[in-house]
């Protein structure tokens, strides 16, 4: 007769937790992120449901509401945590637990911490973890595209410096350190060549782009142009 109310009594509590329930399941891990074999994880439902992981994994029905989930395990050193999470509404969910040994409670390095879950863990809600590393990944490969570009447009105006007389790259030298910016009179001062050579060749710059001349009182500005 006890056998026969005992297993009605089962019967009616699964009935009462398929019925408009959810799923509550994960892993139980330690701090080395290793599963959790044969730790003792409950949860105050009513009834209050108990089990020990089997592979590390726990299952729990539940209805709609709020809950403590607790889970236990001793081998050596005991291991625990407490945790409180509350269900808004049905499907499945995955929540993983993390133990942490006695000391670290005492010492305040692991809080408790309340979650809720408003719908069911699945596609939905990993689309946006998704999205984040798509765009995450977009974005590295711009600024690596940037990168790449800059380094070729470097490369090509030192290759055109280099395509240059020695003379002529000297003069566009001079200008990078001065600021791409001097005086003919200041630029004839570096060379030891004569007033009509230098001429000669901020025309051939002038003419290939490199230079302009802006004419200021009885002299001349030269300016770098920019590439």
């Amino acid at each position: 007769m006890m056998k026969r109310q005992s297993m009605f009594l089962t019967l009616f509590v699964l009935l009462i937790f398929s019925v408009d329930g959810a799923t509550i399941y994960g892993s139980v891990y330690d701090l080395s992120l290793r599963k959790v074999n044969n730790a003792v994880v409950e949860i105050n439902s009513t009834p209050l449901q108990r089990m020990v992981s089997v592979d590390g994994r726990y299952e729990f029905a539940v209805n709609e509401g709020d809950y403590e989930i607790a889970a236990d395990y001793e081998n050596g050193q005991r291991m625990t945590t407490q945790e409180n999470i509350s269900i808004r509404t049905e499907g499945e969910f995955i929540y993983d637990l993390f133990l942490f040994p006695d000391l670290v409670d005492e010492l305040s390095l692991a809080e408790d911490t309340d979650f809720s879950f408003n719908e069911p863990f699945g596609k939905k809600s990993n689309i946006w973890f998704l999205i984040l590393g798509v765009a995450l990944l977009m974005l590295i490969s711009l600024l690596y595209l940037i990168y790449r570009l800059k380094i070729l447009a470097d490369n090509e105006t030192s290759a055109e410096e280099m395509m240059l007389d020695d003379e002529l790259s000297g003069i566009i030298v001079l200008l990078k350190k001065n600021h791409g910016r001097m005086t003919q009179k200041n630029i004839r001062k570096q060379f030891p060549l004569s007033e009509a050579k230098i001429s000669l060749m901020l025309a051939e710059l002038e003419s290939l782009g490199k230079v302009k001349k802006i004419k200021k009182g009885r002299g001349n500005i030269v300016v770098l142009v920019k590439q």
